[in-house]
């Protein structure tokens, strides 16, 4: 009989391919030292534009239906819309009710990437600026504060990023936020309210090992000029991937999850 610790997990899967961010989740969930019981959902009101995205969410459930329930952890993807206006995006207002809902349902909440600088604008007014290129690749972020968060990783960490925004960390002075990691190169990369509920991550550390390749290659094949990802590749042919971040990545989710355990007890 398995005695671990069981967790209620609900991800709001935000990204274009929603089978592929499910899978790269359930690799951390599965390593973690944990049972995790994901929940998938996606907003109500938005639109889907392509037969796959409703192939995706086949099995997942609509905010809706799941609003009465409660869990002890909530993880928001990120989504490619960070070049739109927070509140151009369809489902912007059910997306500030989910952050409100949060706050009653969730013990601890997780967002990423877009996400992470949607529920900052959302709950601290923390203003996202475009980047003159794409943030891209693995990039080293420092650690500013003690926080279990960084449990077993030393003074920084290996982190993805595949952004065209960032945030300024001046504008943090007098809000409701706290930044608890970044560098000169990404500016804030974990941040968290004074509460400690919500936790921020500008990055990416649910990608598993080919996310940026593929998005390097698919933008290559749309005829989009960019770059390979930075501190990746570990040949000139941009074919062998070094996966230097994983570990950190994995260390991560857990230490994220034993604070939802801590909750429980």
């Amino acid at each position: 009989m398995d005695t671990k610790p069981i967790l209620k997990i609900l991800v709001l899967n935000l990204m274009p391919d929603k089978a592929k961010t499910q899978a790269n989740l359930n690799i951390f969930f599965k390593k973690s030292p944990y049972q995790i019981l994901p929940t998938f959902c996606y907003p109500a009101t938005h639109h889907f534009k392509n037969q796959k995205s409703l192939v995706d969410i086949i099995g997942y459930q609509s905010f809706p239906e799941i609003r009465d329930q409660y869990f002890d952890g909530l993880i928001i993807t990120g989504a490619a819309v960070e070049k739109l206006a927070f509140e151009e995006v369809d489902y912007w207002l059910e997306l500030c009710q989910i952050y409100s809902w949060s706050q009653v349902h969730c013990s601890h909440v997780l967002s990423l990437c877009w996400a992470a600088q949607a529920g900052m604008y959302i709950l601290g007014q923390i203003k996202k600026y475009p980047v003159k290129n794409k943030l891209f690749g693995i990039y080293m972020i420092k650690f500013q504060h003690t926080h279990p968060l960084f449990k077993k990783l030393g003074q920084t960490m290996q982190l993805p990023f595949s952004r065209y925004t960032t945030n300024y960390s001046v504008d943090f002075n007098g809000s409701n936020l706290r930044i608890l990691a970044g560098s000169p190169q990404v500016g804030p990369a974990i941040c968290e309210t004074n509460d400690q509920q919500q936790l921020f991550i500008t990055g990416h550390p649910e990608y598993q090992l080919t996310m940026l390749a593929d998005e390097y290659r698919r933008d290559l094949k749309l005829g989009k000029e960019i770059a390979p990802p930075k501190n990746y590749f570990l040949d000139s042919q941009n074919q062998r991937i070094k996966g230097q971040w994983l570990a950190d990545c994995q260390q991560l989710f857990t230490n994220w999850f034993d604070l939802l355990v801590k909750v429980q007890a």
